[in-house]
C-alpha cells in the first residue's frame, strides 16, 4: 500500500548518495541548495497528499455509491471516518518513511552499500509498458506467494497478518491498517526485489507504477463498489469485489492485481456467489 512512497524516498536516498559529484551532471539540482531541499521535501510529502486525495474521493462517494455489504454488516464508524488516525498509522506510509530515510540512509549513504534500484538512475522521461506490467506481475506474484504463506502458517499469520484481519469489512482508510511486520514482509520486501528483478526500467516507470500501485491498494478496500469495477473484472484485475471476498474468506483471492493468478492456484472464489455481498449484475 505505500508504493508510491517507496519510489519516492529511493529516489531522495539516490540524489543525496550522488550530490557531491552527479547532480550537475544529472541535471538535478545540486546537493545543499533550495532546489534540492524542495525535491527532498515533495519526495516526502507527495505520498501523503496522494493518499489524502484517495480520502478525499472516499468521503465524496461514499454515501451516492452503491455499498458493498448490508446495513448491519457496514465498516466500523472509526474505520469508515477517523482519517487522521488512518493517515498517521506507523505501519502505514509513516513506516516506509521510517525505513527509506533511517535504514536506507545509512545503508547506502554512510556505509556505501548501495540499495537504490539501478532503474532510478534512467532519468528517460518516457514510460515503458512493458517494464511497467512486468512490475505488477512480478510484484503481485511476489506478494501472493507471501500473502499464501501468510494465511497457511500459523506462526506467520498471527506475527504478521492477523492484526489486518481483525476488520471484516474494509473501507478505503483501513487499506494501511496491519502491523509493522505485515508491511515489511508483505509490502517492502516485495517491492524491493520487483525494483531489482525487473529490467528495462526507468524513473519514470516506476513512479507511474508506485502510483498506481497506491491508488489500486487503497480502492480494493472500499466499502462501496466503484463504476470500473465492472470493467476490472472482466479484463482480469483484482477489483473491490474480489478482495472483500478476501476479508470473508482469508484463504480466498489472495492476489492484488491479476486474477489469473487465484485461479490458477485454485485460490479464487467469485464475488458474485458471496451472499454478503451486494453486487449489482
Amino acid at each position: 500500500s505505500s508504493l508510491f512512497l517507496s519510489f519516492s524516498l529511493s529516489l531522495s536516498l539516490h540524489l543525496l548518495m550522488e550530490a557531491s559529484s552527479s547532480f550537475s551532471a544529472l541535471g538535478l539540482p545540486e546537493f545543499n541548495t533550495p532546489e534540492f531541499y524542495g525535491l527532498i521535501t515533495l519526495a516526502a510529502l507527495g505520498p501523503y497528499l496522494l493518499t489524502l486525495s484517495l480520502y478525499y474521493y472516499h468521503f465524496s462517494h461514499k454515501k451516492s455509491s452503491p455499498p458493498l455489504r448490508g446495513e448491519d454488516d457496514r465498516p466500523k464508524e472509526a474505520h469508515s471516518n477517523d482519517w487522521m488516525t488512518s493517515i498517521a498509522r506507523p505501519e502505514g506510509i509513516t513506516a516506509v518513511v521510517f525505513y527509506y530515510l533511517f535504514s536506507g540512509l545509512i545503508l547506502t549513504y554512510l556505509l556505501g552499500i548501495n540499495v537504490i534500484p539501478p532503474a532510478i538512475e534512467d532519468l528517460s522521461p518516457a514510460p515503458r509498458p512493458l517494464s511497467l506490467l512486468m512490475y505488477f506481475l512480478t510484484f503481485d506474484s511476489l506478494m501472493w506467494c507471501i500473502h499464501y504463506a501468510q494465511h497457511h502458517i500459523p506462526w506467520l499469520y498471527h506475527h504478521t497478518h492477523a492484526v489486518h484481519h481483525t476488520i471484516k469489512s474494509p473501507s478505503i482508510l483501513v487499506a494501511l491498517t496491519g502491523y509493522l511486520p505485515d508491511t515489511c514482509l508483505l509490502i517492502i520486501l516485495p517491492l524491493h526485489v520487483t525494483l531489482f528483478l525487473v529490467p528495462n526500467g526507468n524513473l519514470s516507470t516506476i513512479f507511474l507504477f508506485s502510483s498506481l500501485s497506491l491508488i489500486h491498494l487503497h480502492l480494493i478496500h472500499s466499502e462501496f463498489s466503484h463504476s470500473w469495477d465492472k470493467m476490472l473484472r472482466m479484463v482480469g484485475i483484482v477489483n473491490s469485489w474480489d478482495h472483500h471476498v478476501h476479508h470473508l474468506r482469508p484463504r480466498k483471492n489472495l492476489a492484488h492485481f491479476f486474477v489469473i493468478l487465484d485461479k490458477v492456484a485454485g485460490t479464487y472464489q467469485d464475488p458474485c456467489q458471496m451472499d454478503r455481498l451486494k453486487i449489482s449484475k
